[in-house]
């Protein structure tokens, strides 16, 4: 690991350091609303803190109170670590056998993203089971063998699907038989509380949304776009998807704004607004040819949605997209030098390529304006940063990297 001399000015900061403890960060919907960062960054790319050689995995990193976690493999086991924020020193690493190999041959890592609640670290590993850790410490609290248990079936890239955890529990989607597509477990014990859902797993992860006053517990299926009541697993309301497959799947989260939902996918699933109306959803519209996310999510704006338009092997995977939440209609695509996830911070977007590059930029519907880029990490890069305090912290395939944005 090497540490730049600029540390020293960084470490009165960590008294006041802010969290970035789940996946699509503290509010789940990759926004960024901390100090500000720099609107440019100098030729030679924004100045790099530390490094620190890690393993496999599109799992993104997570933050809280100084303390970095990231799942990560290494030959034949799952590795959580903990890294101190500031300086990149390993705090702890828990291993676990790791049995995963990629449908396609390519990265074998982990893909869900664990996630920090109080001094308790959960991370479900693809190969269909779940720990609950000590931050501090790294001991195992409790562990549960959600494939074996439940008779789930993993999709093609394992199971992918990230934990949402609340005051008491921990919801993840499973897959199972039995009524256990979607289980919640207790935080402080890991028993069951509830199970819903007689559907398979897709590899999109679960969000909370706010409809008419009440909390909601949005879930992509491989069958159904589905609010469920997050106490109880009761299932609000449903909306069918296109047939899905073991690897022709929803990835990405549904996008709430209002009382709008937005949900996309590749593989000719298509892109489709809802709008919710007396407690039940209303297609607004469902097109192919509009913002077909895959992996990332979609950043919405004033009325616009922007963001990365199929999948990324293909050439029509590499267009960045505006298109008007109202129609569905593309107002302007611009092609990268790859495909990503996008992030907002401020009025800016962040935008970490598959390729390893940071592209800052602002996207306006008039177009997007790049202000600065730099090439961080190798190929292939699939997780999204964490942003704490202007400091964006990065996972490419062999190494995780410490910038400051400010």
């Amino acid at each position: 690991m090497k540490m730049s001399p600029i540390l020293a000015a960084l470490l009165p900061l960590i008294a006041g350091a802010a969290d970035w403890p789940q996946f699509l960060g503290p509010t789940r919907n990759a926004v960024y609303s901390g100090t500000p960062l720099a609107n440019s960054w100098p030729s030679e790319g924004p100045p790099v803190v530390w490094r620190a050689a890690v393993g496999e995995g599109y799992s993104s990193p997570v933050i809280s109170d100084g303390r970095l976690i990231l799942a990560h493999r290494v030959g034949d086991e799952l590795l959580v670590s903990c890294y101190a924020m500031l300086t990149g020193q390993t705090n702890w690493s828990s291993r676990f056998p790791m049995k995963f190999r990629d449908g396609e041959g390519g990265d074998s890592g982990p893909r869900p993203t664990p996630t920090i609640k109080g001094e308790r670290v959960f991370v479900c590993n693809t190969d269909g089971f779940l720990i609950c850790l000590d931050l501090k410490h790294g001991a195992t609290i409790w562990s549960r063998k959600t494939r074996s248990q439940f008779k789930s079936e993993a999709t093609w890239h394992g199971s992918v699907s990230s934990p949402l955890v609340t005051d008491r529990a921990v919801i993840i989607q499973v897959g199972g038989t039995n009524s256990a597509g979607v289980v919640a477990f207790d935080g402080a014990t890991g028993d069951v509380l509830w199970k819903a859902l007689n559907e398979k797993a897709s590899a999109s992860s679960p969000v909370l949304a706010t409809f008419d006053g009440k909390p909601q517990l949005l879930v992509i299926t491989r069958t159904a776009v589905h609010a469920l009541n997050p106490e109880t697993g009761s299932d609000y309301w449903s909306f069918p998807t296109r047939k899905q497959s073991t690897g022709n799947l929803y990835a990405a989260s549904p996008v709430v704004f209002g009382d709008h939902l937005f949900v996309g996918g590749g593989y000719g699933l298509g892109a489709r607004l809802l709008r919710m109306e007396n407690d039940s959803p209303k297609k607004l519209w469902h097109l192919d040819d509009a913002l077909s996310t895959l992996y990332a999510n979609a950043i919405h704006d004033g009325g616009f949605l922007y963001g990365f338009h199929g999948h990324p092997g293909l050439p029509e995977g590499r267009r960045f997209r505006c298109i008007e939440v109202a129609s569905g209609k593309v107002v302007w695509e611009q092609v990268q030098s790859g495909s990503g996830t996008v992030t907002r911070v401020g009025e800016n977007l962040l935008m970490l390529l598959d390729t390893g590059e940071l592209v800052l930029a602002r996207a306006t519907p008039k177009g997007l304006q790049v202000k600065s880029r730099a090439q961080i990490v190798g190929r292939p890069t699939r997780s999204y940063p964490a942003i704490v305090n202007g400091y964006a912290f990065i996972k490419g395939p062999k190494e995780l990297v410490c910038l400051d944005l400010r």
